[in-house]
């Protein structure tokens, strides 16, 4: 009878083992570049980076390094939260944010790169951005 009752829970943690999925959906963002730098997300197709009132809200992202983004989904089927379809990303080098203040990088829409992306160029990639 004990031996049921272990193959039994053998299956049962076999199986929680090998299904579980994170609720929350991952996008990575790499940095290819030589130089450190700082990314601003935003949902949807932006024209323009928008006024940023503290620095914290971007995510640092070393030289050679990655970081991540949660997002709606889970870790197997990520997607973008509500009735989005598109993500912009502004790029901005570590350099420049030295440099300028964020009004000013605001007034005059400085940064490296913009890369908008739709999800299903997203799930192309593997939701997995590249930069530069």
């Amino acid at each position: 009878m004990k031996k049921v009752i272990y193959i039994s829970c053998l299956f049962l943690f076999y199986g929680c083992i090998f299904t579980y999925d994170p609720a929350r959906g991952l996008l990575y963002v790499s940095n290819n570049s030589a130089e450190a730098v700082y990314v601003y997300l935003k949902y949807g197709d932006v024209d323009s980076l928008p006024l940023i009132p503290s620095a914290g809200l971007f995510t640092f992202i070393d030289v050679k390094m990655r970081d991540a983004y949660t997002i709606d989904g889970s870790r197997k089927k990520p997607r973008l939260p509500g009735n989005e379809n598109e993500i912009t990303l502004f790029i901005i080098t570590e350099k420049m944010m030295n440099s300028y203040d964020l009004k000013e990088m605001h007034r005059n829409q400085i940064f490296a790169k913009k890369i908008t992306l739709t999800k299903e160029e997203l799930e192309n990639r593997n939701w997995i951005i590249t930069y530069p």
